[in-house]
């Protein structure tokens, strides 16, 4: 038995399996481009049960079923030495274990355990976080992030999770507050320059927020193309408010699309920022041909919710009738198939987005707000993230206009603006109506 940086017993006698564990947890948790170097370290250490776990679990975060099924063998040789581990290394290869075969809330309950009694355990908050994501989850996220701040407040990418659920939770004033002390102990902490971006964005802290992502960009060149990518999509999201639309284009060809465009983190920045672009008013045509071929797939993929309707939003923007009839009735039967919580989350939401979000790619704006309005409430249980999700909430806004619907335009977008400045964006959507 040996224990790692922070503490936590591992079943292991090897100091070079502390090492890698030690490594994993600290390019996991910053986001840095090296986490993949845990698999070469499970390959050569087969024995070690939560090495194992732990290369399994990179393959949570393609976000394709296929390759979560590729952490099988690693999952196989976790399991086998499952009785002769600590507690806590049983819960947490359950944990993946249930991840990777898509069972999100298992994994949840057991990740929410390890926070209650390991909160020193900051991969299992690392992972938790994204399913997260995956699940709309915003208030058990708080809860979870909250304690691994507590215990570990001397990491600055754990302060800057926590900060991200005070963010979720619409609590900006001390999401703020809590990245910037994540800032102020290590300045690179990227996910607290994300935080941030999103509080500027639910603030309306336009020009405040494009200065500070503008200085914090050339720190991203460190990290993977995701951290580039989806960085600098906040950062166009930040112009866009702001009608910048020639740094918008620019910001996409240089650093959003086209590096890896088969990786589904690429394909949502591109797709999403694209959308915006069209509900601001601006052109996008080419640009669905382009991404269309690199999705088609995914489409018929089921992961959660809002990947499923951002990928047909993309195909019926392409023109690709055919491939959107097929994914939409192939969402309806999987849909279909769940059950308890699952079967409102796919047949009462996640279903509805997604043909409201086809109807408005088909240009039938009225259909469109008839489809998305009953659900907006409910949106965050598909997934994705508060600003990400705000392209249904927009396209409802915008729908709604281009319907001809104004007493009820004008009523969603004060509320959509509530007590925020507004913004140039928004006053051109009041102009339209």
């Amino acid at each position: 038995m040996k224990y790692d940086s922070r503490g936590l017993p591992v079943t292991t006698d090897s100091d070079a399996v502390i090492r890698a564990i030690d490594s994993y947890a600290h390019e996991l948790v910053s986001l840095g481009s090296n986490s993949a170097l845990v698999r070469a370290a499970a390959d050569s250490n087969p024995g070690c049960a939560i090495l194992q776990a732990y290369a399994a679990s990179l393959f949570l975060y393609s976000q394709t079923t296929a390759d979560a099924k590729r952490a099988a063998p690693y999952l196989s040789r976790a399991i086998e030495r499952l009785g002769d581990l600590t507690e806590r290394e049983q819960v947490f290869i359950r944990a993946v274990n249930a991840g990777c075969a898509g069972d999100f809330e298992s994994a949840l309950q057991l990740y929410e355990t390890i926070a209650e009694r390991w909160p020193r355990d900051i991969v299992a908050a690392k992972i938790a976080e994204f399913h997260f994501f995956e699940t709309g989850l915003a208030r058990r996220q708080l809860d979870v992030m909250s304690k691994a701040a507590a215990a570990n407040p001397d990491i600055s990418h754990v302060l800057a999770m926590h900060a991200f659920a005070l963010e979720l939770n619409g609590d900006r004033d001390r999401a703020d507050e809590v990245a910037l002390t994540a800032l102020a102990i290590d300045y690179d902490t990227m996910w607290a320059q994300h935080c941030r971006a999103h509080v500027f964005a639910g603030q309306s802290r336009i020009a405040e927020g494009i200065a500070a992502m503008e200085q914090y960009a050339p720190s991203w060149n460190r990290y993977s193309h995701y951290v580039i990518s989806h960085n600098w999509f906040h950062l166009a999201t930040l112009y866009l408010a702001d009608l910048r639309f020639d740094a918008v284009s620019s910001a996409y060809r240089k650093y959003i699309w086209g590096v890896a465009p088969d990786a589904v983190v690429e394909h949502t920045d591109a797709i999403l920022l694209l959308w915006y672009v069209e509900l601001a008013g601006g052109k996008v045509d080419s640009e669905w041909r382009e991404i269309a071929p690199h999705i088609r797939a995914n489409a018929r993929d089921h992961l959660f919710p809002f990947l499923n309707c951002i990928y047909l939003y993309a195909l019926a923007r392409a023109g690709e009738s055919k491939e959107v009839a097929i994914a939409i009735a192939e969402m309806e039967r999987h849909a279909q198939r769940q059950s308890g919580e699952l079967a409102h989350v796919w047949q009462r939401v996640g279903v509805p987005i997604a043909k409201g979000s086809i109807a408005f790619a088909n240009g039938d704006y009225d259909r469109a707000a008839d489809l998305l309005g009953p659900v907006l409430g409910e949106v965050a249980c598909g997934g994705g993230s508060d600003e990400q999700r705000g392209v249904f909430i927009e396209s409802y806004l915008v729908a709604l206009i281009r319907a001809g619907r104004k007493d009820e335009a004008r009523s969603a977008l004060t509320d959509y603006i509530a007590d925020r400045p507004e913004t140039s964006l928004q006053r051109r959507w009041s102009s339209w109506i």
